[in-house]
Parts: structure tokens; sequence; C-alpha cells
């Protein structure tokens, strides 16, 4: 059989499509990313049933396909055509490897363009967790460790498809890994001494805003405060906002509402964001992140 049809060539083509996949979805660019995915789940799907029998990738109303897949007729490579994603999936559920599932047919139909993934569709955003449970149960048919396929991306994968977590705590962690890469990227064949003195460097004066505590007051009350952290990121320094909630003279209580890093972008956004970033910084080890539930200072001391 065809080199480009061998069980290889198809799992190799789809880890590359995945790791596209994730990449679009981090910048975030998600019509490319439905794309992708779409492309991964196919050649996986493929993979999986080359593994059981090579002719099960055929086209049914291709005679010449089936017997040059079963080694006995050679065919040109231009004629050479296999069947559908769609079908390869429906081949899969009827042997028992995958079930129904209604996001996995809307993300190959995104795929075919069929269905619309503008690029700021949430919809298409959350087609991460069917993407990532689908490629989950063809690696495990196949007895494939996750590593094997997502290498760095296998801790955020394991994130998507969480279902004991809630969705807000996946984003914060997948967000951070995709920042995180992203970053990386930045600095691939340079030597590590160059993403450390960008890491290290004073920062110029417009941003000083990142990693200097600030304290924003309209009418002469403080409506926010500031301050800086390492970001769980990149490790860089970053911008902490607090936003008050109660007031018992002279004290003001204030609780996290913001998070926003100047070298890798990541963000995070309100309160169950910054909640659910803080539950993520429990377990990064390095660099340290505290963010504290709440904090109570003194509003009328202006060096705050």
């Amino acid at each position: 059989m065809d080199d480009l049809l061998s069980f290889e060539s198809f799992f190799q083509g789809a880890k590359k499509a995945a790791r596209k996949a994730m990449d679009d979805h981090g910048r975030p660019e998600y019509d490319e990313f439905a794309l992708h995915a779409g492309v991964a789940v196919e050649k996986l799907a493929k993979a999986v049933l080359v593994s059981k029998n090579p002719i099960y990738i055929a086209e049914i109303r291709n005679a010449d396909m089936l017997l040059h897949l079963g080694g006995d007729l050679q065919i040109d490579e231009e004629k050479v055509r296999t069947v559908a994603a769609k079908d390869a999936i429906a081949r899969l559920r009827k042997i028992g490897v995958l079930q129904k599932d209604d996001q996995l047919d809307l993300l190959i139909e995104m795929r075919n363009g069929a269905a619309h993934a503008s690029s700021d569709s949430s919809q298409a955003k959350g087609m991460i967790s069917p993407f990532a449970r689908t490629i989950e149960t063809l690696l495990g048919d196949l007895g494939k460790p996750p590593l094997a396929f997502w290498e760095r991306w296998t801790e955020a994968v394991k994130s998507a498809v969480n279902e004991q977590e809630d969705q807000v705590f996946r984003d914060i962690l997948l967000r951070i890994a995709q920042a995180r890469h992203a970053f990386d990227d930045r600095f691939a064949g340079l030597p590590d001494k160059i993403k450390q003195q960008v890491l290290t460097a004073p920062r110029p004066h417009v941003s000083d805003f990142y990693v200097h505590p600030m304290v924003l007051k309209k009418d002469n009350a403080v409506v926010l405060i500031t301050g800086g952290g390492d970001c769980p990121a990149c490790t860089g320094p970053a911008l902490l906002t607090f936003e008050p909630i109660r007031w018992n003279h002279p004290k003001v209580t204030y609780v996290p509402n913001g998070f926003g890093c100047f070298l890798c972008s990541f963000e995070a956004d309100g309160r169950e964001e910054m909640a659910a970033l803080r539950k993520a910084a429990d377990g990064i080890t390095a660099p340290t992140l505290r963010i504290p539930r709440k904090m109570a200072v003194d509003a009328v001391t202006p060096e705050i």
C-alpha cells in the first residue's frame, strides 16, 4: 500500500493538524481552528480504520480503490480517493469506536464549510471540547498515550476534557498554555538567554503601568487598585487589578477583578475568571503567583 495511505502517514498528519488547531485557537482564529481540528479528526479516524483493515478507508463506489488497498491493483496516485471525514466517522460509529456526537458532527460541518465559523464565533471556540474528546477516544482505541500525540499540548488538552471542572477553569488553563506556547515560539531557534533577557529587562516608562502599584480615583474616591504579579504563562511581570466591594470606614475591601501580562498577552477578566486563575495558580509551581480572595486597605491613604 502507498506510504501516503499508511497508518503512520495518517497519524503524523493528524498530529500536525492538531498542533495547528491548538495554535489557531490561542490566537484566536476560530475559523482556522475549525478547519485544522476537522482535518486532525479525519486523519486520525482514518489511522484507526487502517489499523483495523486498510480496506476500511476505501470509497464504496470506487472498486479500483478496494482492489488497490487490498494489494491486487496499482492505480495512479492522482486517482487515489479515500473515504470522506463524515463517512470515516460513520464507519467508526458502526463498529463501536465512536458514539453519536452532535458537536463532533458540527465541527466536521465547519471544517467542510457547511457551517460558518467566524473569527469571533463562540460556537467555534467551544469546539475545543468535542475535538479533544474525540481525539482522546481515538487514541484510546489505538492504545497510544496522549503524550505521543499532543506533546507540549498534553496537559492543556487534558484540562479541556476534564468535565469534573467547570468551564471557566478549563478555559483559563487552556489560555495559560496557549499564551505560554505562543511566547516560547517567539524565541524558537534563539539562545535561551535571549528569552531570559526579555523576561528580566526593565520595562520602558510607558509600560510601568504593568509592574508598579497604582491607585485610580474618581471624585476623590478610590475605584481601582493595581499591583504587580508573576504571569503563570511566561513568568514575566504582569498586572493585577482590584475593585472595591465593601466600605467600612476607614477600611475598604477589594477583590481581584483582572489580570494582564505585557509580554505574552495572557489576560483574565472579572471575578469568576480571577477565581479560576487563583485555583490554577495553586497548581503552578513556577512562577509562584498568589492572588488574594480579598484585601482590606485604608482608602484614604494616598500611598496605596
